[in-house]
């Protein structure tokens, strides 16, 4: 019986060593850097970063994921940052970066999974959609980020990130442009990110996020 003491034993041994092996090399923890605006025209900054802000969103629902929150992801804004070291000072295992370029109706993302206890790159991506496709690319980005953890949302939250806020594409953008000037909190950006809800509720008069971007207007005016 001895024989059958030792097997079970290094049957043990080596299921507790795979178990160890894959938390240790787990990617549990994710940083999104504010995707570049690639394009000619700033203005269109508006879109990379509402990009990033929906995938922030996205993907912190994720089970057994932490994604740093956007408050400090985007202290890491600009050419000059090293996303390696951006991803140690957040304390994450990964970083995810990208570009963004729209032109004529057309739209391009790049994006790059960095690895960062060693720079490996574990994903690259580039998506062409046309404009109004962004809500769907933005889904598919998102579950192909998951996918790429080895991160399995699970029923719930595969749920959450199919569920579209609203299906109107000029609602959407008119929501990213207001989003984008009232993270500037002045009061010139206040009022020009009130009339931009307000046009995506026109757009979209069940569109509950508008909705909640104008009453976070009126509570700074308020405050």
């Amino acid at each position: 019986m001895a024989w059958i003491a030792a097997a079970l034993a290094l049957m043990i041994a080596a299921a507790a060593f795979y178990w160890w092996n894959r938390s240790a090399s787990a990617i549990d923890s994710l940083a999104i850097l504010p995707f570049a605006n690639e394009g000619a025209d700033p203005n269109q900054e508006y879109l990379s970063d509402g990009i990033t802000e929906s995938l922030i969103n996205s993907l912190s629902g994720v089970p057994r994921l932490r994604v740093t929150a956007r408050s400090l992801a985007f202290r890491y804004r600009g050419p000059q940052v090293n996303p390696q070291q951006a991803g140690r000072d957040l304390g994450v295992r990964a970083v995810l970066t990208g570009r963004v370029r729209e032109r004529d109706g057309a739209l391009n993302v790049q994006a790059e999974l960095m690895k960062v206890a060693d720079g490996t790159q574990l994903w690259g991506g580039q998506y062409d959609r046309k404009s109004f496709e962004i809500l769907a690319l933005q889904q598919e980005l998102a579950r192909t980020v998951a996918g790429k953890l080895n991160l399995k949302p699970g029923a719930e939250h595969e749920k959450r990130l199919a569920k579209r806020s609203t299906e109107n594409t000029e609602a959407y953008q008119l929501y990213l442009r207001g989003r984008y000037h009232w993270n500037r909190r002045t009061e010139q950006a206040l009022k020009r990110a009130a009339e931009y809800f307000r046009q995506a509720i026109d757009k979209d008069p069940g569109y509950a996020l508008a909705y909640a971007g104008l009453a976070d207007c009126y509570a700074v005016y308020n405050s």
